[in-house]
């Protein structure tokens, strides 16, 4: 505690920082699909729940599930601050610059800005990110065995039932200390084999906790990304799995499927931070006489780590790495920035941190632009499409903005698409819900079989306001094949 009370600008800076740089979340229409169909009241939780994050639906219940922004996001703040705290003290950075830069990354990471932005789940998110770190803070620094054996499992277990995909950070985080430890010569290979039997344990615990909840709520597991065969045929897939957790760590670093890499060459400045990182590691090897057991080790943890990232691929099948799911991604920042730098190395880092936090920086606010853009052009569309009678409408198409300089430099995820989704049913009831909220109106869309007979004919009654978007209104009865 009087570790806190004294690195209360921790907490403080994190916090305000958060605060200022997503702004715009609070001020803004800051809208996607989700978003606008789970805004200002959320009880979607039988669907969190068939997806196995059961955990969310008693988060749901202590919100009495409104969705409140400025509430969710204040939450998720304190949250991310108390985090970036326990990141700081776990890694036992002393460096001033260091921990400013881990500040920073927590800030403004477009990892933690997408998760801000699907605010009516974030809070459960990052509670479940916050259980993952205090699973191995607790277990590395309680000095009471009852404590230190028991409350990891149930964070754990807590961690997983709010969002499977943070596995990665259990495994990414526990393999970047314990390299710590190694290099520090305080490595206790008992205590590392502990924690994993404790994570075991926890995995179990989280299946069975899973399937209770299916049984009570009487809902079947979603096929959504293969959730319903989590844990089946896992063994055989593993091959192919670390092979693809390879792919998708030069993904995430040096191309822009899963972020824009290329948005003022950060896959340059990536590089450059893991050439400093293995410097790092071998100085630090070298120096400390590392005994040719933990070197083995040290070795092989490090050519592992991009299966550590991405293990929550072996459990779920078919899922698909996005910014929302790679939260252990920013672990690797806290891990480079726990090294003590000296002379050419020190002044590299600073340089390349600083260039490659502005991009991120631009980044979320060119996100936040995107979005609010295709909202203002869906807002001046409808607006024009909403007429009086007895009309029902259909839309086709999307808005173009592959030539607007704001949706070439956001990060990419969501931000380059529409704010609603692409299958028509979706659409149509993402689109009914938006005139509703913010035009006051009620209005019908042409059903999936009416939309297919009439998406190629030519018929009365067309308004097309954009380029790329038609809206069509005719009156139910009066049209022709």
């Amino acid at each position: 505690m009087k570790n806190i009370i004294k690195n209360k600008y921790i907490f403080i800076s994190t916090f305000i920082l958060l605060f200022l740089v997503h702004l715009p979340l609070l001020t803004k229409n800051i809208l996607s699909a989700d978003i606008l169909l789970n805004n200002f009241f959320y009880n979607g939780y039988s669907w969190e729940i068939s997806l196995g994050r059961f955990g969310l639906y008693v988060v749901g219940l202590l919100k009495g599930y409104l969705s409140v922004p400025i509430v969710d996001l204040s939450i998720s703040y304190i949250i991310i601050s108390i985090i970036t705290y326990l990141l700081i003290d776990l890694f036992e950075i002393k460096n001033k610059l260091n921990r400013v830069f881990i500040i920073l990354i927590m800030v403004i990471s477009p990892i933690i800005s997408s998760t801000l932005l699907f605010h009516y789940c974030a809070m459960g998110y990052f509670l479940a990110l916050l259980s993952s770190t205090l699973s191995i803070y607790i277990f590395y620094k309680s000095k009471n065995k009852l404590i230190k054996n028991i409350i990891p499992i149930i964070l754990i277990v807590i961690a997983l039932s709010m969002y499977q995909a943070y596995l990665s950070v259990i495994t990414t985080l526990i393999v970047l200390y314990n390299i710590k430890l190694i290099l520090d010569k305080k490595y206790k290979y008992k205590e590392f084999i502990n924690y994993l039997v404790l994570l075991f344990i926890g995995v179990i615990g989280y299946f069975i906790l899973m399937k209770l909840s299916l049984l009570v709520f009487h809902i079947d597991m979603s096929n959504y990304s293969n959730a319903d065969k989590i844990g089946i045929n896992t063994i055989l897939s593993i091959p192919s799995k670390i092979i693809d957790s390879y792919k998708l760590f030069i993904e995430f670093y040096f191309k822009d499927s899963i972020i824009k890499n290329s948005y003022y060459h950060s896959y340059i400045f990536n590089s450059i931070l893991f050439i400093l990182m293995i410097i790092s590691i071998i100085k630090s090897m070298i120096n400390n006489k590392i005994k040719t057991s933990n070197k083995i080790l040290l070795i092989l943890l490090v050519l592992l780590l991009p299966v550590f990232l991405n293990s929550v691929i072996f459990v779920i099948s078919e899922t698909k790495l996005q910014l929302l799911m790679s939260m252990s991604y920013i672990l690797l920042y806290v891990f480079i920035l726990s090294f003590s730098y000296d002379n050419i190395y020190k002044y590299l880092l600073v340089c390349v941190l600083i260039i490659l936090f502005r991009n991120y920086y631009l980044q979320d606010q060119y996100t936040y632009l995107s979005l609010e853009h295709t909202n203002i052009s869906y807002n001046t569309i409808i607006s024009k499409a909403i007429v009086p009678g007895n009309y029902k409408y259909m839309i086709i198409g999307d808005i173009d903005n592959s030539n607007d300089e704001i949706y070439r430099r956001n990060y990419g995820f969501i931000s380059d698409e529409s704010i609603f989704w692409e299958e028509y049913n979706l659409k149509s009831m993402a689109f009914k819900k938006y005139v509703y909220y913010y035009f006051g109106v009620n209005i019908e869309f042409v059903d999936i079989d009416t939309y297919n007979e009439l998406k190629n004919n030519e018929y009365n009654d067309i308004i097309n306001y954009e380029d790329n978007i038609i809206i069509i209104n005719f009156d139910e009865v009066n049209y022709e094949e």
